[in-house]
């Protein structure tokens, strides 16, 4: 394999985080280098700003049998794990919270007598043994998963076998039988959180995944996390290398989702604790089982946990409007729209990535109901259309109409601005 000598990003682990990192930028146009190990592995770099050439850093990459290369680039990213090695060669420390609660994980083909097996996900209440996982895997594999509460931890003193870990998983499935009847993957480890001090070190060098944060298994955040960190960290960074914005927008990445991981964390720990079959020290004293608290803590996080209410504060690109409702920082709403000639639903936001780059900034022109809006059309389309000449690539406009026309041209007096789509009812408008 030969390496490039320069490239504009280069991306240190090519798992879920560093392939979206990866696959994001180049959508955009922006060259990218991953490392997926196979041997290769990143073993110092070095920052130099003297040529102004933009490649700021100088990475060594190490081979065991081809040897040494180097690469020149814009931006190193790390998406390298727990064990980061972009973040220790950065000199990033971490913030550790090593708890005393260890968990298991077993994957493989699975009889049980349990109701509704394969529907998907349960969560078992039980007494001896935490919370218990259950979920469907592909094709014939099931997982279960089960915490080694105290009582278990003092019943294996010297650490829980292979054999010992299926024989807990039986039981704590009681009055439900479980036989594995092949075992794909099983694991024991301690809940460890931690989040790295900074994401974004001397401007040039980021992190993202498990290498800017860990976490539990509990609430199944940890790829997800790692999905939100790509896509808000793409389009910043992209739009920063083609120089549409300053360092301050880049800046805002390593806050927003710092925030966010920390935000998790506090989440995590509340939820390690109750899943082990403990009571957080806030709740302690209010006469709740692990269980009702597990239930609390889900349903008061639900948006957060699914991403669409994970919220930004705000910051250089994040403002308080001026003469809208619609808030910055937020997941923008949603209603349903058709095109012109089609009576078939479309999604405002899947509409928004019809037309324009990946990356680039909607202008939503919310043109009303025509027959009174129409006439200061004109005005803002010369407006808007001389604003969008002049970022080319940059901007996509899309006009939305309440109700429906048999010409939009004769309705708006001219061009719609981008692609025009109907809000037939005006749910779009009112939200």
């Amino acid at each position: 394999m030969s390496v490039p000598p320069t490239t504009d990003v280069l991306i240190i682990g090519a798992g879920p985080v560093g392939l979206l990192t990866g696959i994001g930028l180049a959508q955009q146009g922006v060259d990218c280098v991953l490392v997926v190990w196979f041997s290769w592995k990143l073993t110092t770099y070095a920052i130099d700003t003297a040529l102004s050439d933009g490649y700021n850093i100088t990475a060594t990459l190490e081979h065991e049998t081809i040897g040494q290369t180097h690469v020149r680039c814009k931006y190193l990213v790390g998406s390298d794990g727990g064990s980061s090695s972009v973040r220790r060669l950065a000199g990033i420390d971490v913030d550790l919270d090593s708890t005393t609660r260890e968990w298991i994980r077993i994957d493989g083909k699975m009889s049980t007598d349990m109701p509704d097996a394969n529907i998907g996900f349960a969560s078992i209440e039980t007494e001896h043994h935490g919370n218990i996982l259950w979920v469907k895997l592909d094709r014939d594999a099931h997982r279960v998963g089960f915490a080694l509460t105290p009582d278990l931890l003092a019943k294996y003193p010297n650490g829980i076998t292979q054999d010992e870990a299926l024989k807990e998983a039986s039981e704590g499935m009681k009055p439900f039988k479980l036989k594995v009847d092949r075992l794909d993957w099983w694991t024991h480890y301690k809940i460890k959180q931690s989040v790295a001090q900074v994401l974004q070190k001397d401007q040039f060098v980021l992190l993202g995944g498990d290498a800017a944060h860990t976490h539990s298994s509990g609430f199944a955040q940890c790829m997800n996390t790692g999905i939100h960190d790509a896509t808000n960290l793409v389009w910043k960074l992209a739009g920063t290398i083609k120089g549409w914005y300053k360092p301050s927008v880049l800046e805002t990445y390593a806050s927003e989702r710092h925030a966010a991981a920390k935000k998790l964390i506090g989440i995590d720990k509340d939820a390690a604790t109750v899943i082990s079959g403990e009571i957080p020290e806030q709740y302690q004293g209010l006469g709740r089982s692990a269980d009702e608290i597990l239930w609390n803590i889900f349903s008061e996080n639900i948006g957060f946990n699914v991403g669409l209410g994970v919220t930004y504060a705000k910051n250089v690109i994040n403002q308080s409007p001026w003469m809208t409702t619609l808030a910055c920082g937020v997941r923008g709403p949603d209603a349903l729209l058709c095109a012109p000639g089609t009576k078939v639903p479309l999604r405002l936001h899947e509409a928004l990535l019809r037309e324009g780059r990946r990356g680039s900034w909607s202008i939503v022109v919310f043109a009303g109901n025509p027959a009174l809006t129409s006439v200061r059309f004109p005005a803002l389309r010369e407006a808007l259309s001389t604003f969008n000449g002049r970022h080319e690539g940059m901007i996509r406009l899309v006009t939305l109409m309440v109700g429906t026309a048999g010409s939009g041209w004769e309705t708006l007096g001219g061009p719609a601005l981008g692609k025009l789509f109907f809000d037939r009812d005006g749910a779009c408008h009112s939200e």
